[in-house]
């Protein structure tokens, strides 16, 4: 696994790319970027979300607990729709839970654009999994599922949206992953 400060954004989704500090769930190697407040804070930092200063103060430690909750739920619900399976039994409260308190803590803002949108306080730790939340929650309501997807490469499991025209994306990265798998078949045809 990458460190938060060398880990790609491939998924084109904040709540996607935030699922994805974590890989190979279930495997021997598993490995996750997130190990402690300031890991979340620099990822946080990274995606344009805070500022860099956020991993400190008295509820860090509880912040960064709820944060990795809320991703490996958004990942078994994201693994759920990818995979056409039913949402894991009592997922959907949660998450409307976490959404609830995600726009409690928000405001409506008018942007630039004009566009009406939800903003949270960069100096806040928390709004990491307040955006992860709430966009994670717009991605299940609007997205097909064949535009969602994970990536089949070794130990990766990446999660991605399609955005292609065809939606023929198959990789997490075809720097990653897609040259691996090349490699991997041109070494099978030569041996």
């Amino acid at each position: 696994m990458q460190s938060v400060a060398e880990m790609p954004f491939v998924a084109a989704h904040p709540a996607l790319d935030f699922v994805n500090t974590a890989e190979e769930r279930g495997h021997p190697q598993a490995a996750d970027a997130l190990l402690s407040p300031a890991d979340l804070s620099y990822w946080g930092s990274r995606y344009g979300l805070v500022t860099d200063s956020t991993a400190t103060g008295p509820n860090a430690a509880a912040e960064f607990a709820r944060a990795v909750e809320a991703r490996e739920l958004l990942y078994s619900l994201f693994l759920a729709n990818a995979s056409g399976r039913p949402f894991p039994t009592g997922a959907l409260e949660r998450l409307g839970d976490l959404a609830s308190d995600a726009y409690r803590a928000g405001s409506l803002e008018r942007d630039s654009d004009g566009s009406v949108n939800w903003h949270w306080t960069r100096s806040a730790l928390a709004t990491i999994r307040h955006v992860a939340v709430t966009s994670g929650l717009e991605l299940l309501q609007a997205e097909p599922s064949p535009r969602l997807k994970q990536c089949p490469g070794d130990h990766c499991g990446w999660f991605f949206l399609d955005n292609t025209k065809r939606g023929n994306r198959r990789w997490c990265s075809m720097s990653e992953c897609g040259q691996e798998e090349k490699n991997r078949r041109r070494r099978s045809t030569t041996a």
